[in-house]
């Protein structure tokens, strides 16, 4: 008899479980809702863009360097900008870096960039020694060809600090052979 009464009440026990436990979660859903929201405004903006004055100055420099016009592209960078290549464990002044381009370039006829892919990132800094700065990642297939006929490519990773419209360092990787 006992079982009988168990089974005739179990469904209105289910019932206030049922009620019970959809009241839990809506009042947990709506305190997480509220945080979720609050924890979405308050996160730092961010941007990655194809197109800009940013672009515009990396596409510049990477021409000015495929073309030779050495003014050009010290222009695209600060005077006190600084650039790493491949594994270099010390910064070259950019000037520098420029000089050892010319030099190397007496040995090539030409020198093509093709269509770079260029991106600028903006990220919120809590240092203030990042304020302002924009990341400028550009890959790079250049084909060169030397004054011996030989016809070589290079596909070229660059990642740049960029602020107040120039560059203030640069980091490229690339096959050196």
């Amino acid at each position: 008899m006992y079982w009988l009464i168990f089974v005739v009440n179990k469904p209105i026990q289910m019932k206030k479980t049922i009620l019970i436990a959809f009241f839990a979660v809506t009042l947990f859903s709506c305190k997480n809702a509220t945080e979720t929201a609050t924890a979405e405004t308050a996160a730092p903006s961010s941007s990655c863009v194809k197109e800009g004055p940013e672009v515009d100055l990396m596409k510049k420099a990477i021409t000015a360097y495929a073309s030779g016009d050495w003014a050009t592209m010290a222009s695209c960078f600060s005077d006190t900008a600084k650039s790493w290549h491949n594994n270099d464990t010390v910064a070259m002044k950019m000037s520098d870096r420029i000089e050892l381009f010319k030099q190397q370039r007496e040995a090539l006829v030409s020198v093509d960039p093709g269509t770079p892919n260029l991106e600028v990132v903006t990220v919120d800094s809590d240092n203030p020694q990042y304020s302002g700065y924009k990341w400028g990642h550009a890959w790079v297939t250049f084909t060169s060809k030397s004054k011996t006929g030989e016809v070589t490519k290079s596909l070229t990773f660059g990642s740049f600090a960029i602020k107040d419209g120039k560059i203030l360092w640069e980091q490229v990787i690339y096959d050196a052979k």
